[in-house]
């Protein structure tokens, strides 16, 4: 005779055939649209927010696989964004409105720097602390950055005659070997660098003279934004709460920095994380 099986026993088997219901049902996750961030230098600091938000999980949340492509003085930004290599890029503010005015469809979503950290530096015996004193010298600047520094200029009266422009070198041995008389560079960077050499340094800010301007601005292409609006949202929303992250926990720069580039100086990587957050409100 069958026995009649216990209602333990029967509670046991409906929980393992739903179990192995819900096994068989489990659904594959979408595949992560993929997408470039040709970043404007090689990596550091500089982007730990774009760290944050690919190692805190906010752009797979947001159903986006995430490259971050290194720059450097070889790398054309705004030329990556038009051939298509990259969908969206990080350059100077100047450069968005050079290549906008240019006729180029570059366009600029967002800016991670509301006060630019470029500024101009001389060594400290040089006699050379504010911009009308750069008349008659030799300045190394990038191209991105020669427009603010003519508008410097113009603005106390110096004319595009009485000094000279040249390329910065790398390792900026122009300025410490005395080959240039000023260098623009970044307070997050190169000031730290050179000030932990044991050089003194005079800082010219250009906000003390009225030139104001956005860093680190993020943009993508006219094509872009009309053909997936709903991806630029979600990329730009992962993205600044990665930067809301490592505004929120500075500890973790060292080691978000590292995971990208493991010859980073842990400490430095902080150090200019540190510098890039004051510098963005350095005027009270």
């Amino acid at each position: 005779m069958m026995s009649i099986p216990s209602l333990t026993a029967l509670r046991l088997f409906a929980t393992l055939l739903l179990l192995s219901v819900a096994g068989c049902q489990t659904a594959t996750p979408p595949p992560r649209t993929p997408i470039t961030v040709q970043l404007s230098f090689t990596h550091q600091a500089q982007f730990a927010g774009f760290y944050a938000a690919e190692q805190e999980g906010y752009y797979a949340r947001e159903g986006l696989a995430v490259t971050l492509a290194e720059g450097g003085p070889s790398v054309s930004q705004t030329n990556v964004l038009l051939r298509g290599s990259a969908q969206f890029a990080v350059l100077p503010a100047d450069q968005v409105l050079l290549a906008r005015a240019g006729g180029k469809p570059i366009v600029a979503i967002s800016a991670i720097f509301r006060r630019s950290p470029r500024v101009y530096i001389a060594l400290a015996n040089s006699g050379i602390r504010r911009p009308e004193d750069f008349a008659g010298k030799t300045i190394a600047v990038g191209k991105g950055g020669r427009p603010q520094l003519v508008a410097i200029l113009h603005r106390v009266g110096i004319n595009d005659d009485q000094y000279t422009m040249v390329d910065p070198d790398p390792d900026l041995g122009q300025l410490t070997s005395g080959t240039v008389d000023v260098r623009a560079v970044w307070i997050t960077n190169e000031v730290l660098a050179l000030r932990r050499q044991g050089y003194e340094l005079n800082v010219i800010y250009p906000d003390d003279y009225g030139i104001h301007g956005y860093a680190d601005v993020i943009a993508t292409t006219d094509e872009t934004i009309a053909r997936d609006p709903g991806l630029v949202l979600r990329f730009l929303r992962a993205t600044l709460e990665g930067w809301t992250y490592t505004v929120e926990h500075p500890g973790e720069v060292d080691d978000l920095v590292l995971q990208y580039n493991p010859n980073a100086e842990a400490g430095f990587e902080a150090e200019q994380f540190a510098a890039s957050v004051a510098s963005a409100n350095y005027i009270e």
